[in-house]
């Protein structure tokens, strides 16, 4: 029996050492483990204290593998063989010895302490067989329980310590304890697959020069092209086209799928690329690796790699002048910051006869000449090349960098400009002209209203029903009415030619999006209010100037006759007053009053509440209130004048009178019934204009 058991482990060992010779580097769920053990038994098989046995000892050899799943669980296989005497009876020796030979199988429970000392408690059973050496022999049920304690080498080897109870069914139980070497086995290399004949070669690879400035361009436009082929015979299927650049992109960019590829035929496929914030650290061009990647089912796959040249974040061509919109950042933290506290200088200034729009960009031109932004004519001038070659590569400053240097060409002042106005909420447009460009603002307007304002089309562009403002922003000390005069000729001419285009910055951004730099923490250092505001109320005073003489002078002469005489005074009057001119339109209004315009009575109250005297502007109102009692304009202008008086009973009147001539209007100067001026919305309807007859 002796050799029968010792065969068996041998065989053990030599299929643990023949699974151990794998070279694959994947680790398999399988260990074995070969140890000298020793056993003690403490108590007889009827768990009397009457010993049979002695101290035995042997070996073992253990296989076990880890079970799939989220405990850490193992099958547990094991055979053993040990030899013990015989105990003395009654102090007399007894000759002989018994031979054991132990299969068990059962379950651990493991738990890893570090990536070398892992521990696991056990439950193993089976059977046993024993032999004594008088001649008698016998298969009896054995088990064994415990805990081990593995110390992991590298490499598969470890080291491990056992200690257990056991229990030999009628024979005896007691303690077990083993210390050995083990081996975790290496994964089996699987067969490899026979060589997939390649179906598909890449013939051509065409990539473009990148400029960061439209690194959110490429998303949808191509950077470059690729043409595959089919050169085998048979279809390739689900052709996937990726492509690259590792310093720029987090991950290849999906570039498309073709469902199938015939043989014999080719397909071209563009290049698209999604870039990281990275790519605008680039400051001067640089030369990197772009990477193709064709995968196709069955595991058929192909790369390619090429050189692409990288331009520095300034960087773009003049062949599609929308490109320009790319640098327009109005969401730059220096942008938001200068233009924020230009409007908030001019807040109180502004003028109520001229179009917001318009003012904002008188308050964005005297805002930048203040603060210092001068025009430098780059010594390339590679805008006025464009027009003979469209790929000369440009130089183009983002806002930040223009307000830096304090200065730019034509291309970097239309790009602030258009920056700062896009801040303020004032869509504009770029205008180019043969090596030239500049800007125009959206007056808000419609072109019935402009030629009501007295503006000359001539110097307006219309474009679809909107009406829109030339700005020169390369005449650093002119004031607002130059620059709009100058870019309005440039502008005719240049229209006149043939030669003029004009991209909306809204629309071009639908294709270039806006790319402004990281925040860096610095701030810009802005003009002082107080200087702001006064360059403001002087350059503005200019345009009212030259807009309401031209109002003034349409009207014509003034007539002879009494009744049209009055007409034309309360209408001049009407003018100065819509410009905030309140002496002027005073003037007229008295002289019109006096030829008997009623009009003219009701827009002296209107210049007395301008002035903020309600008091006098209610006595106006009173006089001819018999006349105007069905005009809801004239009831509102009244209820103003009673609110700011804390006439709640005549604002309540007025209002009610509102309400049967138009329910929306009464709706909108509720508030008006607020006591006195101290109404948060009551004083803000008193501070807009009233209505002027």
């Amino acid at each position: 029996m002796k050799r029968t058991v010792l065969a068996a482990l041998a065989a053990f060992a030599l299929i643990g050492a023949a699974g151990a010779q794998s070279t694959s580097p994947s680790a398999s769920p399988w260990t074995i483990l070969a140890a000298p053990s020793v056993a003690v038994p403490l108590m007889a098989g009827d768990g009397s204290s009457s010993l049979a046995f002695t101290t035995s000892w042997g070996g073992s050899l253990d296989a076990e593998c880890a079970l799939p799943g989220t405990l850490p669980l193992s099958l547990r296989l094991g055979a053993g063989y040990s030899i013990a005497s015989l105990s003395p009876m009654d102090g007399v020796s007894v000759p002989g010895n018994l031979s054991e030979a132990v299969f068990l199988g059962g379950l651990g429970l493991g738990r890893r302490v570090s990536t070398a000392v892992s521990t696991q408690v056990f439950l193993d059973g089976g059977l046993a067989y024993g032999s004594l050496s008088t001649g008698a022999n016998s298969a009896y049920a054995a088990a064994r329980a415990g805990a081990e304690l593995r110390l992991s080498f590298g490499s598969g080897l470890f080291a491990q310590v056992e200690a257990d109870a056991l229990y030999r069914a009628g024979l005896y139980g007691g303690l077990g304890a083993t210390i050995g070497l083990g081996y975790r086995l290496p994964e089996s290399a699987a067969p490899s697959a026979p060589a997939r004949i390649q179906l598909l070669q890449l013939q051509t690879m065409t990539i473009s020069s990148v400029f960061p400035v439209l690194r959110s361009y490429y998303d949808l436009h191509p950077v470059g092209t690729v043409r595959i082929a089919n050169t085998g015979k048979e279809a390739a299927r689900d052709v996937r086209v990726g492509f690259l650049i590792k310093q720029y992109m987090d991950a290849p960019k999906d570039c498309g799928e073709i469902s199938v590829i015939e043989p014999g035929k080719s397909v071209e496929l563009p290049l698209y690329a999604l870039f990281n914030d990275s790519i605008l650290d680039v400051t001067e061009p640089t030369k990197v690796i772009g990477e193709v990647s064709v995968r196709y089912d069955g595991g058929g796959s192909l790369d390619r790699t090429g050189t692409v040249l990288v331009y520095d974040r300034n960087a773009l061509t003049w062949d599609d002048n929308r490109k320009a919109a790319a640098f327009v950042s109005n969401k730059d933290p220096w942008v938001l910051d200068l233009t924020g506290n230009i409007m908030a200088a001019v807040r109180d200034a502004r003028n109520p006869g001229l179009p917001r729009n318009l003012q904002t960009a008188v308050a964005v031109h005297e805002g930048l000449r203040i603060y210092g932004i001068g025009y430098m004519l780059s010594t390339t001038r590679p805008f006025e090349q464009a027009v003979f070659d469209p790929q000369v590569v440009d130089t183009l400053k983002f806002p930040r960098q223009t307000l830096t240097f304090r200065a730019g060409d034509c291309a970097d002042l239309s790009v602030l400009y258009a920056s700062c106005l896009e801040a303020a909420g004032v869509p504009t447009a770029f205008v180019t002209v043969p090596g030239h460009i500049f800007i125009a603002v959206d007056l808000g307007i419609g072109q019935e209203e402009a030629m009501r304002r007295g503006m000359s089309p001539g110097d307006l562009i219309v474009r679809d029903g909107r009406v829109w403002l030339p700005i020169e922003t390369t005449m650093r000390d002119a004031g607002f009415l130059d620059v709009w005069k100058t870019a309005a000729g440039e502008w005719r001419d240049a229209s006149a030619k043939g030669s003029a285009a004009f991209y909306p910055v809204h629309e071009a951004w639908k294709t270039f999006p806006p790319m402004g730099l990281p925040a860096d923490g610095t701030t810009v250092a802005s003009p002082p209010h107080d200087t702001v505001r006064k360059a403001f109320g002087s350059d503005l005073g200019t345009v009212v100037d030259a807009q309401l003489g031209a109002r003034l002078a349409a009207l014509g002469p003034a007539p002879a006759a009494s009744p049209a005489a009055a007409k034309y005074l309360n209408d001049r009057g009407v003018l100065y007053g819509s410009y905030g001119r309140l002496s002027d339109a005073e003037r007229e209004f008295v002289k019109a009053a006096a030829a008997g315009s009623s009009p003219a009575v009701v827009n002296l109250g209107n210049v007395a509440l301008l002035r903020s005297d309600p008091a006098a502007a209610l006595g106006y109102y009173q006089k001819v209130e018999a006349r105007y009692s069905g005009d809801e304009r004239f009831l509102v202008n009244l209820a103003k004048a009673a609110s700011a008086l804390g006439r709640t009973d005549l604002v309540e009147r007025s209002l009610a009178a509102v309400r049967k001539l138009d329910p929306r209007a009464a709706d909108q100067y509720a508030a008006l019934a607020e006591a006195g001026p101290t109404g948060t919305r009551a004083a803000e309807i008193n501070a807009a204009q009233p209505s002027w007859f």
